[in-house]
Formats: C-alpha cells, structure tokens, sequence
C-alpha cells in the first residue's frame, strides 16, 4: 500500500467499489466515489481525473503489496469493474482489529437461525475463515425477536438497497386504507416493538417516509438516480424527539410529566422510557421532553393503574377518554357515571 495519503484513501475507496457484488461501477461511478470519499475524509473538496483512476487500478494490479485481481467486464458498449475474485481485498486488518472483528462476529451468530439474518451465515463464515477467527461452540447472546412477522423475508433486499443506494417502488397495504404504489430513496431501518420499519425519501411527498416492513407486499428496484437524505442527513435524530417511529405532522415537543406509584417508578427509573427522562424521586415523578404519538400512549397504558398522567393536560384527557371507552367494553361504567354498575 502506498504511503501517500491521497493515493492510500484514493484505494481505500476503489477497494470498497472493486469488492462490491451488487453493484456495477463504470470508471465515472469509481471517479465519484474517489473524489467523495477524499472529500469526506480530507474535509476539504477534492476532484480526480478519469486518468488517475486508471492509473491508480494499473498500480493496485502491479504493485507486490497488493496484487488487486482487477477485471473490466463488458456490458454494452461500456465496461464496468470490479474483483475477479469474490471476497478479495487489500485492507489488512491489525491484531486489535482483529480481535474486535472476531466478539463482532460471534455476536453477529447469535441471529443465526432468524429468517431474516439467514444470509448472514455465508458471510460470517466467510470473514472467520480468511481472517482466521476462532469459532465459538455456543450463543451467549439472545435477542428478541418475531420470527414469523409479514413482510421479514424483504429485509435482506431492503438492506442491500439501503447500502448500494438503489431507488426502489414498494407495494404497500396500510391498515383499513388503499393499496399505494410508492417509489422510495431508502436510507435506514430502524426496529421497534419487534417490528421493522424503513425510512427513505418519497419523491411524490418531496419529504421523509417511514413504512412498517409487515405491511410491504412487493418490493423492486428502479432505474432511477437515487436521491441522497439531506432532509435529515442522520436518521438517529428522525426520531430523535419521539417514542416509536410515529411522527404527527403537526406535533411539537412537549414537557410530559407522568407520576407513578413507589414501586414502578423505581422500575421506571431504571428502565427509561426516554433518552430525555428526569426524576423526581420524592415525587415519584418521571419528565420527558418529546412529541406525543400513539406509541407513548402505548407505553402509558401499558403501565395501568400505577401511572397517572400529570402533564399535558391534553394528553391525560386522551388516557381518560380511551380508558372511559374501555370500562364501557367491560360494563363498569353505566351512563357516563363514574360508580361501578
């Protein structure tokens, strides 16, 4: 490897199209990513010939340190490039990384066995056996999860879409509405409740959607330039200010205080329910700052009688109004008395 800077990052960054399967990279597509990876990693705008892009897959052919196995492939008129040996890389890793590698992968074969990380198996192996990782006899880990939750078998598609940048049209029944046809930039999955959601641009909208992966029917890809996220630019801070993936259009933050009774407000302490949670322990008090949505009303009701909700006043009229529905199923109310029958 090099030990010029911009020509070691220049590889790094063909290394990762070369060894990329799932996609094809013209000499235009491996000069934009030369330059944006530079770009990324110097801070600074950096642009890049076609002729050094050349030159610099003819030097990772011929040089003793790396020996890239680099093909042209024919596709037309043009050519596209990558490895011709599946799995071949020039970046070594350090015996610290490897060590790190090696807990990743044992906890990455932990979801062995979940239908949707099958795929993972193949590719686990595959790392352990080139970099000579030590296998481990039993799981020591356990995640939850539903394996038999509608719409699972997308996720390896939805994941490798995410990854290579692939716009794609999603068929989509939503509860009790009519079946849409959207076209989505997908950028992130995110797992709530044991259920998985994706997140990506909705050109129709021109704004950010989020679809429950269990209400998908039919996912393909399409010959579109994809659009890259900068609405958000870090899905983590999407739902920064919400419980859940539910965010209402035209929610603002509030101050939620929710009083619980001795005992669950010291499991509630130490369980969460928001990364902005306060405690008030002579109060017994619990105050988080987020957008109030279905899933935090979930979470409330979840608690039964050992939650009452303090503020806002709009939100504790909403958990009267749903549990004064309830006692009606049950018959404990009768004409809208507050004594039971």
């Amino acid at each position: 490897m090099a030990t010029n800077k911009n020509a070691r990052l220049r590889y790094e960054a063909l290394d990762k199209c070369l060894s990329n399967f799932s996609r094809k990279y013209y000499i235009e597509d491996l000069q934009k990513a030369c330059c944006n990876y530079l770009t990324k990693e110097l801070s600074i705008e950096t642009t890049i010939s076609k002729r050094q892009i050349y030159s610099d897959l003819k030097e990772m052919e011929l040089s003793p340190s790396m020996q890239a196995p680099i093909k042209a492939y024919k596709d037309g008129r043009r050519k596209y490039y990558r490895y011709a040996q599946e799995g071949f890389s020039i970046v070594d890793l350090t015996d610290n990384e490897l060590t790190g590698l090696a807990a990743t992968l044992n906890m990455l074969a932990s979801f062995r066995g979940m239908p949707q990380f099958d795929w993972m198996t193949n590719i686990i192996q595959k790392l352990k056996k080139k970099y000579k990782v030590r296998d481990i006899q039993r799981n020591i880990l356990s995640f939850d999860s539903n394996i038999d939750l509608r719409g699972i078998d997308h996720f390896k598609d939805l994941f490798n879409y995410i990854i290579n940048e692939q716009p794609i049209r999603i068929t989509y029944e939503p509860f009790g509405k009519e079946v849409l046809d959207e076209e989505i930039h997908p950028y992130f999955l995110k797992q709530y409740n044991n259920r998985w959601f994706i997140l990506g641009y909705n050109p129709k909208y021109k704004d950010i959607s989020v679809y429950a992966l269990d209400r998908i029917t039919n996912v393909e890809s399409l010959r579109e330039v994809f659009i890259p996220d900068t609405l958000i630019e870090d899905p983590f801070d999407y739902f920064f200010d919400v419980i859940g993936t539910t965010i209402p259009k035209q929610g603002d933050v509030e101050r939620v205080v929710l009083k619980f009774t001795p005992i669950r407000y010291k499991y509630v302490s130490a369980k969460p329910i928001h990364h902005t949670q306060k405690t008030d322990d002579s109060n017994y008090t619990i105050t988080i700052e987020v957008i109030p949505n279905r899933e935090l009303e979930s979470i409330i009701l979840g608690f039964g009688k050992d939650v009452e909700v303090l503020e806002p006043d709009h939100l504790r009229n909403e958990i009267i109004e749903i549990l004064r529905e309830e006692c009606k199923k049950y018959g404990v109310l009768k004409n809208d008395c507050k004594s039971p029958m």
